[in-house]
């Protein structure tokens, strides 16, 4: 492919400078098509140059393999890895590990103290983010700071712990779990991978001259420490590549501020990837509100975007979906409605995200009563009981997942109902039917969050003016977020942009 004007002056700095760089490619700007040209004119200039593309999951892993397969680049030369199967790669061989993704919560069940039993879930949710910000590792993240402890549970609003006595127990019981998950290398979890080969300083062999890191907004410390482990003493080179406007994994414990971070320990020189070549201009504006050095290309058609707010054009506009169309929402539970709507309308449809459905299916089945009726009750009281103790504790971030998650059983519980249906082994049925991964030529239904890296001809964005901001985003970094998840949803239209409601 011929090179636009941007994607040349990049492959430019490769081949004039020594310095890291870093490319800052907006939504649909061609970062994929980029990276591929980088690694062919360096094969080109250095047959014996050894280059990693570190992608940010295996899906992605699997693809960019495929293209350089395609491309006809020699494994041995080029490889696309995850850095989980990297770090995964130096523990098999020296620890020969099982995988147990439970292994930090078994740890604190087997702990007989009031409490580990008390607050399990927020010991094990406190130990995976210490994890991935490598407590033990970084000289200022000692695994006995107790202010640095205290200061991650307050960052990721664990349940809203202060300092107070109690938040010192489980931050002290926190610690406790972390040193003994340390210790046990028979077994490791996904944070394992990144964190053990860091802390137990294990020796990589075989170093890169080159590494394009994809997605690098999107990396815990851990995750960027480790790829560093993999570049070649004094001569390698690292080129991040991301987005710092599509960063919207803040929660799961990725670096809020992670490419800029990554600029500035490299100091990489930065280079820009902002025209976008999926986006119409209609819809480039709109996202300009969010973004505003994002262009659209010289031959963009001009596209639409429209605002939805009646009844009865909602209505039609459902009927006219078909499998090009996705409807996109902040939350889950509107989605199951909508899902719903364009089932009875007789329209195939499919909700994103298998994980979700797992999670709803396992609150479904908590309390092993066999009618939806009874079900109902028991998840009322379980409404009642879990936002009370996330009120209490300050934390509306898990107020509003909680509220979510229910809402979003309620509406599945009606749609069964509705079908006849009374039992809860009909909602487990309908909640597998409706996530299921083997769908396809379906109208697409996703979150935010899950539609990043995907586009649609036409994009539907439902109830956005209601929930996007959340109202749980009170720090300054989580209503970052949800502006950079206003963009990364505006942006996977390709022709139309339609608000509803």
């Amino acid at each position: 492919m011929t090179p636009t004007v941007q994607q040349q002056a990049f492959l430019t700095a490769l081949a004039t400078t020594s310095s890291h760089l870093a490319l800052i490619a907006r939504a649909g700007c061609g970062k994929t098509s980029t990276i591929l040209l980088g690694v062919a004119q360096e094969i080109q200039r250095n047959p014996r140059i050894e280059i990693l593309v570190c992608a940010y999951n295996k899906a992605i892993e699997v693809e960019m393999s495929g293209k350089l397969t395609q491309a006809g680049h020699d494994w041995k030369a080029v490889q696309a890895k995850t850095a989980h199967a990297l770090g995964f790669g130096l523990l098999k061989f020296i620890f020969k590990p099982q995988v147990d993704d439970k292994k930090v919560r078994k740890l604190v069940e087997a702990q007989n103290n009031d409490i580990c039993q008390a607050y399990g879930p927020q010991i094990t949710q406190l130990v995976a983010y210490a994890k991935q910000a490598g407590f033990g590792f970084f000289p200022d993240k000692a695994i006995g700071n107790v202010p640095a402890w205290h200061a991650l549970a307050d960052h990721f609003d664990v349940n809203g712990l202060d300092d107070t006595t109690e938040a010192d127990l489980v931050v002290e019981a926190a610690q406790r779990i972390y040193r003994l998950s340390l210790n046990q290398t028979d077994v490791v979890d996904f944070d394992d991978m990144i964190l053990f080969p860091l802390v137990k300083n294990l020796r990589v062999k075989f170093t890169k001259d080159l590494i394009f890191v994809d997605e690098a907004q999107d990396l815990s410390q851990a995750r960027q420490a480790l790829i560093r482990k993999f570049l070649r003493p004094n001569t390698g080179r690292m080129v991040v590549v991301g987005d710092d406007r599509q960063s919207i994994y803040g929660f799961t414990g990725a670096d809020a501020a992670a490419l800029p971070n990554q600029i500035e320990l490299l100091k990489a020189a930065e280079l820009p990837l902002s025209v976008t070549w999926r986006c119409p201009r209609a819809v480039v504006t709109e996202a300009q509100r969010y973004v505003s050095d994002i262009e659209a290309a010289p031959n963009a058609a001009e596209g639409s975007v429209t605002r939805v707010t009646d009844r009865e054009t909602i209505d039609e506009l459902m009927t006219s979906l078909g499998p090009t169309d996705a409807v996109l929402c902040r939350n889950t539970a509107p989605l199951i409605s909508a899902a719903y709507k364009l089932i009875r309308a007789g329209k195939p449809c499919k909700v994103e995200g298998r994980a979700i459905g797992e999670g709803l299916t396992a609150l479904v089945q908590r309390w092993k009563v066999r009618t939806i009726d009874a079900f109902m009750g028991r998840l009322e009281t379980y409404q009642e009981r879990e936002v009370q103790k996330a009120m209490a504790k300050g934390n509306e971030a898990k107020m509003e997942e909680v509220q979510d998650k229910c809402e979003t059983l309620r509406e599945i519980a009606g749609a069964c109902m509705a079908k006849g249906g009374t039992q809860v082994s009909d909602m487990v049925a309908f909640i597998d039917n409706l996530f299921a991964d083997s769908a396809t030529g379906v109208t697409i239904l996703a979150t935010y969050h899950r539609s990043k890296g995907r586009e649609w001809p036409r994009v539907i964005l439902w109830e956005h003016a209601q929930r996007c901001p959340s109202r749980a985003a009170r720090q300054d970094w989580q209503r970052q977020q949800e502006d950079n998840l206003a963009y990364v949803a505006i942006t996977r239209a390709q022709v139309q942009l339609i608000y509803v409601g």
